[in-house]
């Protein structure tokens, strides 16, 4: 492995014999404290999680538009109790990609970061710790992002998630989403995500899941910042170990931030069926796994309401600092799921810092962020 590694800096630092070549240097940390207080509530758990994550890489630019990166993550659940003493870190796995960019394309092929993605996708495609925890992406992205009107784009991106064996199913997830944004502030998209869940050599069944998002908003400032937005939630799937019938849950989001020096307030109402129906159905007699418990939903599960109303209300503090380089969240969430009200405190500190080297201009982050156009 340290050869390996060895092998890999001294081809990045001569540049391959390619000129006009620059050696990107860059490093991501995180760490998140989230503590989840859901015992008044039907359709979660309370438990608390508290990790820490680092992603060094190293890589080399090649006539502005090229990159190959390689790095790895590493992973430390604080707390985790270890008795054979054989496990330095939680988990450590790849980063190793080629991307292109220009002023309107960008494009990823191999394991990269979810933070490259630039779709708005809700928490009923992504709970919090989703994000935290799986924010590696396995196949491709695509985007093209509009050069003259603010916050407009398309992507498409595929996430292979599992390798069809004995040990592990055959998963893989196909996400799109776009956004067109009109003047004065007004916009409107999509969001969409097809997770193909098939079987493993112990257990063949095949469950299609789909979620399409649509939706409408309006963002002013009128000494506050205020982003009004109303979508429509369609969840059409189909466990072919359960039946072949197709369940057609939907409904209603209607969201709503406020914010001003960094202090936000944001309510998001869903009012529907349950987005999740399979949840609690049976996906492998051999074990007794459910499809929750198996990996089939990386929504919130709060979205598994039977109660038509789930509303989830955000306090907090949310800010970056020294260049958009650290970036500061803290707050209280209520959720209110029909059964109950529970609360979560989370804080969470990232910082992304990237370094070019050998060209006269650098920037300490040169990555396209959804939320920095």
């Amino acid at each position: 492995m340290k050869r390996f590694f060895a092998l890999v800096c001294a081809v990045l630092m001569t540049g391959g014999g390619l000129q006009a070549q620059k050696v990107i240097v860059g490093a991501d940390f995180a760490t998140r404290f989230d503590n989840r207080e859901y015992a008044e509530n039907e359709f979660n758990e309370p438990q608390t999680l508290f990790s820490a994550r680092l992603s060094p890489y190293v890589g080399v630019e090649w006539m502005k538009k090229n990159r190959l990166i390689v790095g790895v993550e590493m992973l430390q659940h604080f707390g985790q109790y270890n008795p054979q003493g054989d496990r330095f870190l939680s988990d450590v796995k790849p980063l190793m990609y080629y991307q292109f960019r220009s002023r309107n394309v960008r494009a990823d092929a191999g394991i990269f970061d979810r933070g490259e993605l630039l779709g708005d996708y809700s928490a009923a495609f992504f709970s919090d710790s989703v994000r935290f925890y799986h924010n590696r992406l396995s196949g491709f992205m695509g985007q093209y992002r509009s050069a003259h009107r603010e916050k407009t784009y398309v992507e498409m991106a595929i996430d292979w998630e599992g390798m069809y064996s004995e040990a592990s199913r055959e998963m893989f997830r196909i996400l799109s989403a776009g956004r067109y944004t009109t003047r004065p502030g007004f916009y409107f998209g999509y969001a969409f995500s097809m997770f193909h869940f098939a079987g493993s050599k112990l257990n063949e069944n095949v469950t299609d899941n789909l979620l399409v998002n649509p939706f409408i908003g309006w963002q002013f400032e009128a000494f506050l910042d205020f982003d009004i937005r109303g979508g429509f939630l369609f969840a059409p799937q189909r466990g072919r170990s359960v039946d072949y019938e197709w369940k057609k849950p939907c409904g209603a989001q209607i969201d709503l931030t406020v914010s001003k020096w960094g202090i936000k307030i944001e309510n998001n109402l869903y009012l529907g069926d349950n987005l999740q129906p399979l949840r609690n159905a049976v996906t492998n007699p051999a074990t007794g796994l459910t499809y929750g418990q198996d990996g089939l939903y990386a929504g919130e599960p709060f979205y598994a309401t039977t109660e038509g109303v789930y509303n989830r209300t955000w306090v907090g503090y949310d800010r970056r600092f020294f260049d958009r380089t650290v970036h500061v969240e803290a707050g209280m969430v209520f959720h209110y799921d029909g059964t109950g009200l529970g609360t979560q405190q989370v804080v969470q500190l990232s910082v992304d810092i990237q370094k070019a080297f050998g060209s006269k201009h650098r920037k300490h982050n040169s990555r396209i962020r959804a939320d920095e156009f």
